[in-house]
């Protein structure tokens, strides 16, 4: 059998023997493309070639593409588990052209490794092609048709015409599109059933587990512009992808992607974790082991290329992906210690030599799973209490369905999936409004739905075969601003009121965290205010606002003028950033690798990975290091080279980064040597000074640098000695000598707090025996219900000393604050466990004072805004608490 190791490298060879440049996978962060959250298919990377705004020094391709899936358009989440073949990662493996071969190459070399190189039967193989549409007035592609049975003798019944829903491929709502036709194979009976078992063609495009389709070929012939149309783009290509964890399948004559050794060794390390054995079942623990290793290959290949789990993005993608594999763990395996993280190593060995950012990343992958898996351990606590709420607010209500709206929440927000909140509805006696949730689940897509659009604020159809910009922010062979900073130029295109394409541009388009530079655009009669800068390839588009002339008549010869002072200031945070990256190497260690940037003209910013905080001590020593490169004045040099020959002498590459055949390097006299197309100082004295100002916690494992570079950093260190003196003078002291004087008050407030806190307990401690006094008595229990004349803070005092130190008792405390109520709820331990229920006593009786509030069961808190009802309040947690003595 062969392993799917050799299925990947057999691909890429056969195609690298028919002329095809094997390239590497572009990372899963799109590079230049805001309107992808996430990689999902291999063309990404080639948008603008297809475009005809880019090019590439070959018009033959083949990588295999690291893809994820799992929001907008293309969407595999819900799927994961429950079927054969669905996944949230996957590998692409794919071949392209570039206005080179069409139709007749694709097909041809397509059967030609399915048939020979990998011996499939063709018996078992059927082909789709587009079967035309009448409302975008689209014939049938009758070529395809006639050129597979012609060029493969697959006999013609086993070639199937249909719509364009299966068999016209397109991006997202907007951009390159075309034509397509798909591979299918049957894996027979055995892998599930189909309408007609006699007939496998039944099973074509039906979503089932046993007719599969396993390589699409795209002819990218047409681009969609946001009005709809198609229009033809300037040259046509071929754009192939075929899912890798299918063909292993295929390959190793299974019946199941998860049967293959891409997540076998997966789910041995599961089976050791869980002592729980994998059934190949629709069984729950059996969808477990499915969901949790592809949700782990996933997040390791997403973390490996920069993501950080966050609220907001790719980051919340990336941490619902996680709860959601932690809850199936929970729920099915019984897993409630973090475990996801012991399966990383495993992930490294299986994808780890294909993809080398993953095994480079190894420790840092496992460190953020891990802190994401013990947060969402409490956060999950949280997300029971509020389903218990929301049940009990039903019931109360003599309700039986909970509002699908608010049980979408628990999903959205806590990772519970659909099953579960209705299970747990089923256990309560109650079920899940299917309509709500329906809708609250689409609200939510249709919020996503936009990332899967090819657009950035323009019809991109209209820069289609617009010649090059010519670029001139940096002069080759040296970095800093120089002749870079002014150009002369022709106007080309306004793509709309706010969008201007000219034919040589200055201005450096915001990439790689530096942002984009600001200026003007003008010309006799004409003046363009330039607030943004954006490239699509090789087109740069100005984004600002006319504030002066017009499109229609804009003059000949046109002057393009960058704001230089802005530009210096970020040159010089750009070359502080890379003297910054290499003193954290140099003090904390070589782990201490780049996560992210911002260069921007005020301050920049620097994420790194390093497991504790950076210490005052290696602040100072960073800072110093940095300073001392920035007196020695030392220039800077570029280098245009080759990437292979730049990372074969060491030169910097940053993971989560795609770069060109043909790279920049930036060399700072040896110090720091990293690939990057940003601009810089021509020394490293043009940054004048560097201080810190702060240093963070941005994820478990990664910490967060602020800095400011030249005039920024003098005024930084000028304010701190302001306030420096100033607290001095407020603390009748000279500068030398304030520490001297913070620490001797320090231990004046320290023995004035020890008293007053003695004093706080002895008074609570008396207030509990006047209180045990007057109570009502219950069985072997003691109901405290009182109004006190004591602060907020003091209140809570009191009923801790009742509830811990005088045998059974409980109650309800009362003060008021100016118009507010404060209430305190308590019951001792062991009338905790059952007869009383202190949050339950805090939440009605704050209902009656026009307030809320809650807690467990032995303590709570809550407040109320009435106080004119205080006295119904005590006789109804009088009432409460009797009747749950038994009274």
């Amino acid at each position: 059998m062969r392993t799917a190791k050799e299925i990947r490298a057999t691909f890429l060879k056969f195609f690298e023997e028919h002329e095809h440049r094997v390239v590497p996978s572009a990372p899963v962060v799109p590079q230049g493309d805001a309107t992808l959250l996430f990689t999902n298919a291999g063309m990404n990377q080639f948008k603008d070639v297809f475009m005809g705004v880019g090019h590439r020094d070959y018009s033959r391709a083949a990588d295999t593409q690291k893809c994820i899936r799992v929001s907008g358009k293309h969407n595999d989440l819900e799927e994961v588990g429950v079927d054969t073949y669905h996944h949230t990662f996957f590998e692409m493996l794919g071949n392209w052209s570039f206005g080179d071969y069409f139709k007749k190459e694709a097909i041809t070399w397509a059967w030609e490794f399915l048939t020979e190189v990998c011996e499939l039967d063709p018996s078992r193989i059927y082909v789709t092609v587009f079967g035309g549409d009448a409302d975008d007035g689209l014939d049938a592609d009758t070529e395809a048709e006639s050129l597979w049975p012609e060029l493969t003798g697959i006999p013609k019944d086993q070639v199937l015409r249909f719509g364009k829903k299966d068999n016209f491929w397109e991006m997202g709502e907007t951009g390159p599109c075309g034509p397509c036709t798909e591979i299918h194979y049957d894996l027979g009976p055995e892998a599930g059933e189909i309408a007609d078992p006699s007939d496998a063609r039944s099973g074509v495009n039906t979503d089932n587990c046993r007719v599969i389709e396993i390589w699409n070929l795209v002819f990218i012939e047409y681009n969609r512009s946001r009005d709809g149309k198609l229009s033809p783009l300037p040259n046509k290509h071929v754009d192939t992808g075929m899912g890798f964890e299918r063909l292993v399948t295929v390959l190793q004559g299974k019946i199941s992607n998860y049967d293959t050794d891409l997540f076998t060794p997966i789910f041995r390390g599961l089976e050791e974790i869980t002592q729980t054995k994998y059934g190949r079942s629709m069984a729950a623990a059996d969808i477990a082991f499915r969901v949790i290793a592809d949700h782990v290959r996933t997040l390791s290949v997403a973390f490996a290329d920069g993501v950080l789990p966050s609220n907001e993005g790719r980051g919340y993608v990336m941490r619902r992906i996680l709860r959601r594999a932690a809850r199936f763990g929970r729920q099915s395996l019984g897993q409630h210690q973090p475990f996801i993280h012991r399966l990383v190593p495993v992930v490294v060995e299986s994808l780890g030599d294909v993809f080398p950012e993953i095994a480079a990343r190894k420790d840092h992958i496992a460190l953020l799973i891990e802190s994401e898996e013990r947060a969402f351990a409490k956060t999950l606590d949280r997300g029971l209490d509020l389903y218990h709420g929301l049940s009990a607010r039903v019931k109360s209500g003599g309700k039986e369905l909970i509002p699908g709206e608010e049980a979408y929440d628990l999903y959205a927000t806590f990772g519970f999936p659909r099953d579960l909140v209705e299970l747990m509805a089923r256990e309560d006696g109650l079920a899940v409004e299917g309509h709500g949730w329906d809708e609250a689940q689409e609200k939510h897509r249709q919020a996503s739905k936009a990332e899967g659009s090819f657009g950035a604020g323009f019809d991109t159809s209209l820069i289609e075969g617009l010649p090059p910009t010519k670029r001139s922010f940096y002069r080759e062979g040296q970095v800093g601003h120089g002749d870079g900073l002014n150009a002369d130029a022709q106007f080309v295109k306004a793509l709309d009121e706010r969008h201007l394409v000219i034919s040589h541009s200055p201005f450096y388009s915001e990439s790689g965290g530096q942002v984009s530079d600001l200026g003007v655009i003008e010309g006799e009669g004409f003046r363009f205010i330039v607030d943004q800068v954006q490239s699509y390839g090789s087109i740069v588009v100005h984004l600002g606002r006319l504030e002066e002339g017009s499109f229609e008549k804009p003059p000949l010869k046109l002057k393009a003028r960058v704001d230089a002072d802005r530009r210096r200031r970020i040159m010089a945070n750009h070359t502080g950033t890379h003297l910054l990256h290499w003193a954290l190497k140099k003090v904390l260690g070589d782990h201490a690798t780049q996560q992210g940037s911002l260069v921007a003209p005020d301050k920049l910013r620097f994420d790194v990975s390093h497991r504790q905080a950076i210490t005052p001590a290696e602040i100072e020593e960073i800072e110093k290091l940095v300073n001392l490169r920035v007196v020695d004045n030392v220039a800077l040099v570029t280098t245009a080279e080759s990437l292979d020959d730049a990372k074969a002498r060491g030169v910097t590459a940053l993971f989560g980064e795609k770069y060109d055949d043909d790279v920049r390097v930036v060399d700072i006299a040896g110090y720091s040597t990293e690939l990057c197309g940003g601009t810089h100082c021509n020394a490293t004295g043009d940054i004048g000074a560097f201080a810190i100002i702060s240093e963070s916690a941005v994820q478990a494992g990664v910490r967060r640098i602020e800095a400011v570079t030249g005039l920024g950093a003098i005024e930084l260190i000028q304010t701190e000695r302001r306030e420096l003196r100033v607290a001095a003078q407020a603390l009748k002291t000279n500068s030398a000598d304030l520490l001297g004087r913070i620490e001797t008050l320090q231990k004046q407030v320290k023995e004035l707090k020890k008293g007053g806190g003695k004093k706080a307990a002895a008074d609570a401690g008396e207030l509990a025996k006047n209180l045990l006094s007057d109570a009502t008595e219950k069985g072997d229990a003691k109901i405290v219900v009182a109004r006190l004349d004591v602060g907020a803070k003091e209140i809570s005092g009191v009923a801790d000393v009742l509830r811990n130190n005088h045998g059974s008792v409980c109650g309800l405390l009362v003060a008021t604050a100016g118009s507010k109520v404060v209430l305190v709820a308590f019951a001792s331990p062991d009338l905790a466990k059952g007869a009383v229920h202190a949050g339950k006593v805090a939440k009605e009786t704050a209902g009656i004072l026009g307030g809320s509030g809650g807690g467990r069961p032995d303590f709570a808190q809550a407040g109320g805004k009435d106080p004119s009802k205080i006295g119904e309040a005590l006789e109804r947690a009088r009432d409460l608490l009797t009747q749950g003595l038994g009274g």
